[in-house]
């Protein structure tokens, strides 16, 4: 085979290995809301910047909403280490020649009650942004929480 007809050939394989990626980049994804980015506002903020535009929130229901979000990062902050310790805690009994199967169910129901408690603070911190909404501001909310799902989806990992 001729140096030509293999450089003929390896162009074309990649051609059609860029159309091919290029397909699967414009076809292949998933499609969001349209007002709902599908990885929060901007770089930092999540969704905090979206919730207050599409809450309409004024000054100062913005200053008791930052109050909001940073205490829930914070506590938000703290279980998700707690989760990332018993994670570790739980995987290092497999290095162990023998499975304590007590201590692994009792680190899986910690990790359970952690989850549950994360969940439980989103719900209430959004609870408590509910509770600064007036009047329209109550509607537009309520579009909002039909979103949430898609919202906090697992990045990678898109409800549809």
């Amino acid at each position: 085979m001729n140096r030509t007809k293999l450089l003929t050939i390896a162009v074309i394989g990649l051609l059609l290995l860029n159309f091919g990626i290029l397909g699967v980049m414009f076809f292949g994804r998933p499609s969001h809301p349209p007002m709902l980015p599908p990885h929060g506002g901007p770089k930092g903020e999540g969704p905090k910047q979206m919730i207050i535009e599409r809450l309409h929130f004024d000054v100062i229901q913005q200053k008791d909403y930052e109050l909001l979000v940073v205490e829930h990062r914070n506590k938000t902050d703290e279980l998700h280490e707690a989760s990332k310790e018993l994670h570790d805690e739980l995987f290092s009994l497999l290095k162990g020649d023998s499975i304590n199967q007590r201590q692994s169910d009792s680190l899986v129901l910690e990790i359970a009650n952690n989850q549950k408690a994360i969940e439980d603070l989103n719900f209430d911190h959004f609870n408590a942004i509910k509770k600064l909404c007036k009047g329209e501001q109550v509607v537009h909310f309520n579009e909002l929480v039909d979103n949430l799902g898609r919202l906090f989806a697992p990045k990678g990992h898109p409800r549809k």
